[in-house]
């Protein structure tokens, strides 16, 4: 994550890569909420504290079925703004609305 930002899922396939990872952060955004533009300046400060730490972007209009998709696989209903704390493969916390904090995310990962 050098460049701050976090790593755009717009297909399956990207999103595979994601869940592959041993551990990592998948964010779900909508561009036309204000709570998420709230949660993605937590989701930036989180990625500044923790920059090994793999952050994944899902806008939920753009790429809502792929969205839909992580609902299924991951079993955690759909909320906006989102992040869901994976580590292999399996959802281990997730987090909406207000609840999407960079100290909650920390907390997650631990030192």
């Amino acid at each position: 994550m050098s460049d701050g930002a976090p790593v755009p899922v717009r297909e399956p396939a990207e999103l595979d890569a994601a869940l592959d990872a041993p551990l990592a952060v998948l964010y779900k955004h909508s561009p036309y909420c204000g709570l998420s533009h709230r949660a993605a300046r937590e989701v930036e400060a989180f990625m500044a504290e923790y920059p090994d730490v793999p952050v994944y972007l899902v806008d939920v209009v753009r790429d809502r079925p792929l969205s839909r998709e992580i609902e299924r696989r991951l079993e955690i209903r759909h909320e906006s703004p989102q992040v869901i704390v994976v580590e292999g493969g399996t959802p281990r916390w997730s987090a909406s609305h207000r609840g999407v904090t960079a100290a909650a995310l920390g907390r997650q990962i631990g030192d």
